[in-house]
Protein backbone atom coordinates (compact mmCIF):
# COMPACT_ATOMS: atom_id res chain seq x y z
CA UNK A 1 0.00 0.00 0.00
CA UNK A 2 1.36 3.48 -1.12
CA UNK A 3 1.16 6.13 1.95
CA UNK A 4 -0.26 9.55 0.63
CA UNK A 5 0.18 12.44 2.20
CA UNK A 6 -2.99 14.27 2.83
CA UNK A 7 -4.04 17.69 4.90
CA UNK A 8 -6.31 15.29 6.96
CA UNK A 9 -3.22 13.15 8.14
CA UNK A 10 -0.85 15.93 8.24
CA UNK A 11 -3.60 17.05 11.09
CA UNK A 12 -3.90 14.20 12.78
CA UNK A 13 -0.24 14.38 13.50
CA UNK A 14 -0.45 17.56 14.61
CA UNK A 15 -2.77 16.83 17.11
CA UNK A 16 -1.35 13.43 18.31
CA UNK A 17 1.79 15.80 19.11
CA UNK A 18 -0.27 17.94 20.75
CA UNK A 19 -2.02 15.52 23.26
CA UNK A 20 1.57 13.92 23.78
CA UNK A 21 2.69 17.03 24.63
CA UNK A 22 -0.39 18.01 27.07
CA UNK A 23 -0.11 14.43 29.28
CA UNK A 24 3.50 14.68 29.69
CA UNK A 25 3.72 17.82 30.71
CA UNK A 26 1.01 18.38 33.08
CA UNK A 27 0.39 21.18 35.10
CA UNK A 28 -0.67 20.88 39.11
CA UNK A 29 -4.02 21.94 38.60
CA UNK A 30 -4.61 18.32 36.10
CA UNK A 31 -6.05 21.04 33.51
CA UNK A 32 -3.84 20.21 30.79
CA UNK A 33 -4.45 16.57 31.23
CA UNK A 34 -8.44 16.85 31.05
CA UNK A 35 -7.37 18.98 27.58
CA UNK A 36 -5.65 15.91 26.29
CA UNK A 37 -9.31 14.09 25.69
CA UNK A 38 -10.71 16.98 23.48
CA UNK A 39 -7.83 16.85 21.43
CA UNK A 40 -7.08 13.09 21.36
CA UNK A 41 -11.51 12.88 20.06
CA UNK A 42 -10.76 15.75 17.50
CA UNK A 43 -7.85 13.63 15.98
CA UNK A 44 -9.50 10.67 15.68
CA UNK A 45 -12.69 11.90 14.03
CA UNK A 46 -10.07 13.23 11.99
CA UNK A 47 -8.70 9.94 11.24
CA UNK A 48 -11.53 8.58 10.40
CA UNK A 49 -12.83 10.89 7.62
CA UNK A 50 -8.76 10.44 6.54
CA UNK A 51 -9.76 6.98 6.23
CA UNK A 52 -13.17 7.57 4.94
CA UNK A 53 -12.08 9.93 1.82
CA UNK A 54 -8.85 8.24 1.18
CA UNK A 55 -11.28 4.92 0.84
CA UNK A 56 -13.71 6.41 -1.51
CA UNK A 57 -11.39 8.81 -3.61
CA UNK A 58 -8.86 6.99 -5.22
CA UNK A 59 -6.74 10.11 -6.96
CA UNK A 60 -4.60 12.03 -4.43
CA UNK A 61 -5.47 15.44 -6.23
CA UNK A 62 -9.15 15.08 -5.59
CA UNK A 63 -8.66 13.46 -1.85
CA UNK A 64 -6.47 17.03 -1.45
CA UNK A 65 -9.51 19.13 -2.92
CA UNK A 66 -12.05 17.41 -0.77
CA UNK A 67 -10.51 17.44 2.62
CA UNK A 68 -9.14 20.59 2.25
CA UNK A 69 -13.53 21.43 1.33
CA UNK A 70 -13.68 19.46 4.66
CA UNK A 71 -11.33 21.61 6.66
CA UNK A 72 -12.71 24.89 5.60
CA UNK A 73 -16.31 23.71 6.17
CA UNK A 74 -15.51 22.62 9.73
CA UNK A 75 -13.37 26.21 10.31
CA UNK A 76 -17.08 28.15 8.79
CA UNK A 77 -18.81 26.30 11.09
CA UNK A 78 -17.25 26.91 13.97
CA UNK A 79 -17.21 29.99 13.57
CA UNK A 80 -20.38 30.69 13.20
CA UNK A 81 -21.02 28.92 16.51
CA UNK A 82 -18.95 30.73 18.57
CA UNK A 83 -20.56 34.42 16.85
CA UNK A 84 -24.15 32.98 17.45
CA UNK A 85 -23.29 32.31 21.46
CA UNK A 86 -22.45 35.67 22.20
Amino acid sequence: MRFRLTPLNIISAALLVIAVYLIIYRDTSGWRLLGSIPVLLIMFICFAADILFRTYLKNTKRVWIVELVFIIFAILTIMVVKQSKL
